[in-house]
């Protein structure tokens, strides 16, 4: 079998099916993409809410509730308490199939219709931490989300098996860590950016492993006492450090910028960061085997175009986002995890197989076009059907979506072995992580039938502005708790709480003058080009390779072989 060109239908480019692309392909039973790599990411990436919360009438019980949809976004939404309880029934909403109107049109429809959860969350976490989304195994979180088995965490995006954690984001088994991005197993550890493992007590570090109480440096490898990318005694960096108060809002941001300055003059980690692997591309990869264009995931094995894959195991899983925990043969998915297998072109499942085109369902095997289903089997748009009739059906409807596939507003054909169209996300596309990979302005957004959401500041009513906030957190009376605070980068308002001021005194740190989402949307944003790797030459031997490292950010850059041998 030799690779073949294709021909993107939405972007035009040319991209290449692999021989092992079609074996997979034909291990799951399905026909090649018609969508470029890239493409077919902003198209799942189109469903993957980003951090904008609403209040919303549950539509079963009247109650306001927290809400990733809108108030007026035309769909049936339920709260959680709700979706979850036995008030309501999802086969209510079973429909035939119409074989006069094309499958996706049909599914679209459905969708509006069948009870969604407001937030994705399970029932434990609406007691436990009830202002998250997409998150479980949670107790005493705030604002959170895409995570799972986390304590006492607050603002922060695909956080797992971390407690105490303030302002992070991608972070894996850290405790008391604060304004982070990407760590692993760190403890106190400080104003973060970027490959920080296994470190402790430090304060704005960046690609390090194994540093213990440093301050403001790169490259550290099993290292203890670096200021400023400076070798110290224990003394001399204890007299230091007593000399910098980072409980002054004002000295921290001074910290701050000057250590960037610091690592952008740093000889910064090659390409990738790569952890215990073995014949691998991307970036963020540990702990897997023969995966290539991986990202931020770990444990997979025979995988391709994944990424934020946190929970062991994955395998033979192809363009696949968030989750994992003994999942097998997905593709084309979103949010899919805990004993999953065969699972195609669907969002949201958990403990289930060979389930295609389905949203939401739980403990189910064998359907076809379904929402919200519990502990079923053979159904197709929430109708139930004996094994023969099923199997029977789902062939009829492959070949209808073959031979009457949908058209979007741009011409793109959609039928059996795409994912769900772009137009069809429930959520406004520049709150979504595609917006972030893929940035569209908004009239270009709305040609392609596409939704947004624009902020408008009267949804904010503020007691006090940033800039008055006391300066140091010494100065933080316990009264700071009652005010609503004005943003200084977006119009919305937002609370201190007694968790984060407690976790803020204790380390002694600063009040924040941004609101949750700007801090957490901010660190995403710097992820998300982590994610997207660029072709560079090494700054010492020529060598060519891939790096997330952009010469504004790292004007020099080795490759690996360099980089060991020098750094090592």
């Amino acid at each position: 079998m030799n690779p073949e060109t294709r021909i993107c239908q939405s972007c035009k480019s040319r991209f290449v099916i692999e021989p092992d692309d079609f074996l997979f392909y034909e291990k799951i039973d399905v026909p090649p993409p018609t969508f470029c790599p890239k493409c077919r990411l902003q198209r799942r990436l189109a469903w993957f809410k980003g951090f904008r919360l609403y209040k919303r009438k549950c539509d079963l019980c009247g109650e306001e509730k927290i809400s990733m949809y809108k108030p007026d976004a035309p769909y049936t939404v339920y709260c959680a308490d709700c979706w979850w309880s036995d008030k309501w029934n999802p086969e209510d909403y079973a429909r035939e199939y119409d074989f006069s109107r094309p499958f996706f049109e049909q599914l679209n429809e459905f969708l509006h219709k069948v009870p969604i959860r407001g937030i994705a969350v399970t029932k434990s976490v609406t007691e436990l931490s009830p202002y998250t989304n997409h998150c479980d195994h949670s107790k005493n979180c705030y604002l959170i989300f895409y995570s799972d088995y986390n304590e006492d965490c607050q603002y922060g995006f695909y956080l797992t098996r971390d407690k105490s954690l303030l302002d992070c984001s991608v972070y894996w088994e850290c405790e008391q860590c604060y304004d982070g991005l990407n760590g692993f197993r760190n403890n106190r550890v400080h104003g973060s950016r970027g490959n920080v493992h296994t470190s402790f007590d430090c304060y704005f570090i960046r690609d390090a492993k194994n540093a213990e109480r440093c301050f403001g440096s790169a490259n550290l490898h099993n290292k203890k006492y670096v200021f400023f990318n400076e070798q110290l005694t224990k003394d001399e960096y204890d007299k230091k450090l007593s000399e910098i108060n980072l409980g002054s809002y004002k000295t921290y941001q001074e910290m701050k910028l000057r250590s960037e300055e610091v690592w952008k003059n740093s000889i910064p980690n090659p390409c990738y960061d790569y952890m215990f692997n073995d014949n691998c591309t991307g970036n963020y990869v540990f702990s897997s085997k023969n995966c290539k264009e991986c990202y931020d995931s770990g444990y997979c094995e025979d995988c391709k175009y994944m990424m934020l894959i946190k929970t062991p195991s994955v395998k033979d899983s192809y363009d696949y986002v968030d989750w994992g925990e003994n999942a097998e043969r997905i593709y084309e998915g979103i949010t899919i995890g805990n004993n999953v297998s065969d699972v195609k072109f669907s969002q949201d499942i958990h403990n289930s197989h060979h389930v295609e085109y389905s949203k939401s369902c739980m403990s189910d095997a064998f359907l076809l076009g379904c929402s919200g289903l519990r502990n079923k089997e053979y159904c197709i748009f929430n109708k139930r059907y004996d094994k023969e009739s099923f199997h029977q059906m789902r062939e009829k409807i492959l070949a209808h979506m073959e031979n009457s596939p949908y058209k979007d507003a741009a011409g793109h054909e959609y039928g059996y072995g795409e994912f769900f169209p772009m137009s069809f996300s429930p959520h406004d596309y520049n709150d979504t992580f595609a917006q972030m990979f893929y940035p569209l302005e908004k009239e270009k957004a709305l040609q392609e039938g596409l939704t947004w959401a624009d902020m408008s500041p009267s949804e904010y009513v503020t007691t006090m502005e940033a800039t008055d906030l006391p300066d140091h957190i010494r100065d933080a009376k316990d009264d700071i708790l009652n005010e609503v605070i004005k943003c200084t980068t977006c119009p919305r308002g937002y609370k201190i709480t007694h968790q984060e001021l407690q976790f803020l005194r204790q380390h002694n740190l600063p009040l924040p003058r941004r609101c949750p989402f700007c801090r957490i949307e901010e660190k995403v944003k710097r992820w998300s080009r982590q994610m997207t790797l660029i072709g560079r030459n090494c700054d010492k031997c020529g060598k060519s390779f891939r790096t997330s490292y952009r010469k504004e950010d790292a004007p020099i850059v080795y490759c690996t072989e360099c980089y060991l041998r020098d750094i090592f």
